[in-house]
């Protein structure tokens, strides 16, 4: 998807490279957990629940605007993540951004509020099966 995107201009509803940096952001989990590490919860980690196990062996999540590389044992969920929002559509990240409370809920609805509009110009909503 990313190679399709950057090498041959395919489109899809949403840009995997917008919708990889939204799934980033981060957000507080349900229920609360006993140390309060909310750093290493991200949105992706919604769709990709292993990942808070990967987490919580991990000292430091490295990834912010000045180091955006992520470790590369993280990158293949963000990309599973990635695709598996593309297929389910729009209705996901709406779904998504009920995971992020706080000034977080607002970045995240910022961010992907553009993605989820213009994907209904580019189609019209459907049912489909959420997390």
């Amino acid at each position: 998807m990313l190679d399709d995107e950057t090498e041959y201009s395919v489109e899809t509803w949403v840009s995997p490279l917008e919708l990889a940096r939204s799934l980033l952001m981060r957000r507080i989990p349900r229920p609360l957990p006993r140390e309060v590490d909310f750093w290493r919860f991200r949105v992706f980690g919604v769709i990709v629940p292993e990942l808070n196990t990967i987490l919580e062996r991990e000292t430091l999540f490295p990834y912010s605007h000045k180091y955006p590389m992520l470790p590369i044992h993280i990158r293949p969920a963000l990309l599973a993540s990635v695709a598996i929002v593309t297929q389910a559509g729009p209705e996901m990240l709406h779904m998504l951004q009920s995971h992020t409370f706080g000034e977080n809920r607002n970045r995240f609805i910022k961010a992907t509020d553009p993605l989820v509009s213009s994907a209904f110009e580019w189609r019209p909503p459907r049912q489909t099966q959420l997390i």
